[in-house]
Formats: structure tokens, sequence, C-alpha cells
């Protein structure tokens, strides 16, 4: 009779909840996970102790890094940085032109007229997709044919040549292998000079005589002209010895000289 006097206190669960309470601070929210720092890689510098090394790796990786930072501060230009890696596998696929399908000597050809203006973006996309699509090694029973891998190195430098705009955006820019490292660095000193000390081309060395060798040893590939272009430099007063030794020194010469673009404003 005395139930409507009763307080009720809730359930049980209710009541074990409240005492456990007053034993027992809040829970609290969890402790965030301590994050240990990342250790921060040192900023690659480029020097020109790098570019005199002898390696590839380390000479096309200064360059890249080089050009990148110093933008159009750099003596070349984005599309002729582009131009120059294009012409230096082209210069790597010439040194194994023997091994390589004509399929792929074309697709060479296509990308150095590229280079030089003379094919559209459409016909280099074609280009590559054939290099993309010849030699193949194909495994027998003893394995894969040792000639057949050689064809298919060479034809990868070809597709390098073919896609160096999307390299040169990814930073991914990798030696010539299966070319020996010395062909290599002789090729990019050809191409490349030194980057850290460019040589200025003075307006009085442009004498008609110049202009013209210079064309004809760029679109004709006679480069043993070189040495009358060093004798039409030195008759319009040019007295650089690093300009003169390399028009009369042993040095190879291929498509996209220093000194042949850097007379023929490019």
């Amino acid at each position: 009779m005395f139930r409507g006097h009763i307080r009720r206190s809730g359930s049980l669960r209710s009541v074990w909840h409240r005492r456990e309470r007053k034993r027992r601070p809040l829970d609290t929210l969890p402790a965030e996970p301590v994050v240990q720092p990342q250790p921060v890689r040192p900023k690659y510098v480029p020097t020109e102790a790098k570019w005199l090394s002898g390696e590839p790796g380390k000479m096309l990786r200064c360059f890249v890094r080089l050009a990148a930072e110093r933008g159009t501060a750099f003596h070349l230009s984005h599309r002729a940085i582009q131009r120059k890696f294009r012409l230096f596998y082209c210069a790597c696929c010439r040194s194994r032109w023997g091994v390589l399908p004509v399929l792929a000597q074309q697709v060479v050809e296509t990308v150095e007229r590229y280079a030089d203006g003379q094919v559209n973006a459409k016909q280099l996309r074609t280009a590559r997709r054939t290099a993309e699509t010849v030699a193949h090694p194909v495994p027998h029973a003893d394995g894969y044919n040792p000639a057949a891998w050689e064809v298919t190195n060479a034809v990868r430098l070809v597709v390098a040549a073919a896609t160096v705009h999307v390299r040169l955006r990814l930073g991914s820019v990798s030696s010539a292998w299966p070319v020996s490292a010395a062909e290599q660095v002789v090729l990019l000193r050809e191409l490349f000079g030194n980057p850290f000390h460019p040589i200025s081309v003075e307006p009085s060395w442009l004498t008609p005589t110049v202009l013209t060798l210079a064309h004809i040893v760029r679109t004709e590939r006679t480069f043993e002209l070189m040495p009358v272009l060093g004798d039409a430099l030195q008759d319009a007063g040019c007295d650089n010895a690093e300009v003169i030794d390399h028009c009369y020194g042993p040095s190879p010469h291929v498509v996209g000289c220093w000194l042949v673009d850097s007379l023929s404003g490019w």
C-alpha cells in the first residue's frame, strides 16, 4: 500500500553505472598515436663536380635538376632541353644502328625530324607505337635468344627517344643502357657542353660564311666540315680556345652539337 510513495531509482543497470562513476573518473578520449617524424632527405644539389664525374647517371640527373631549378635563367629553354635529350637517345640508337630493325631505324629518323620541327606530334605518337611493337624476345626451350635481347634493348632506346617529354615531366630520365658509359659521357658533352659554364656566341662571329657552314653541317650532317667551320670562326675573330678546340678536336660530332646549335640559333 506504500507503492505510491516509493521513489524509483531506475533499473539495476543504471544504479550500477551511477555507483561506478563515483568510484572512478569519467572515461577520457583515447590518446592520439605518436607519429614519428620522417627523416628529411637532403635536397639534391647539382654541382659541376657531378657533371664532370664521368658517370652518365649523375650527369643526366644533374642536368635535369639544374634545368628545373634555374628555369628560364638556364641557357636552354624547356623545348630545347627536350630536343637535346631526344637527340641524345637517338645518337645512342645510331651507335647500335646495325642491331636495330628497319622499322626501329625509321622511328629514329622520325624522332630526329620531330626534334628539328619537320614532323608533328601526331606522327611522333605513331612512331612511338611502332617502336613499342618491335622486337619482343620470344622464349625458346633453351631460354631467350641473346641476339633478341640485344635488339630489344636497342629498341628501348628508340622508345625512350620518343617519350622524352613524359620522362622529363616525371623526372625519371635514365641512362642509355646498354650503350657503354664512356660513349654516353662523350655524347652528353657533345650535346650539352658544360652547363655550368655555357659559352655565349658573339654577334661578330655570325658572318654569312659561318652561318652557311653551320646550317650545312646541321641539316646534312657533314661533320667533316667542322675544321672548315673552325677556320671560318677564326677569320670572324673568334679567339675562344674551347670553341676552336671543339671544331678541330677528335671527339665525334652528332646532330645537336652544342656549338653548331649555338651558331644556328637553337
